[in-house]
C-alpha cells in the first residue's frame, strides 16, 4: 500500500494520543470500528468509551465519546 497504519511509530501515536486524536489499536481494526471492542480515551484513559459515528472530522477517523470524562474524540481507523 502507500501508506498504513501500520507504519506509525511508538511516537508518532503517543503525539496522537496527546492531540486528542486516539490512534490505531493493533489488532483491533475493525471490531472497534464497529464497536465491539472499545477504545481507550486519549483525555482520560478511560476503557469506557462509545462510538457516535463511522466516520470522524475524516474519513479516515471515527467519533467516539468517553463515558467516563464525556469528551468526544476522533479515532484513527486502521488502514
Amino acid at each position: 500500500p502507500a501508506w498504513t497504519t501500520a507504519w506509525l511509530t511508538p511516537d508518532g501515536r503517543r503525539k496522537l494520543a496527546a492531540y486528542g486524536v486516539a490512534p490505531p489499536q493493533d489488532g483491533v481494526g475493525r471490531r472497534a470500528l464497529f464497536g465491539a471492542e472499545a477504545v481507550p480515551c486519549p483525555h482520560c484513559g478511560s476503557a469506557r468509551t462509545e462510538r457516535l459515528s463511522e466516520f470522524g472530522s475524516t474519513s479516515c477517523k471515527a467519533l467516539w465519546r468517553c463515558t467516563e470524562c464525556r469528551e468526544p474524540f476522533d479515532y484513527f481507523k486502521c488502514h
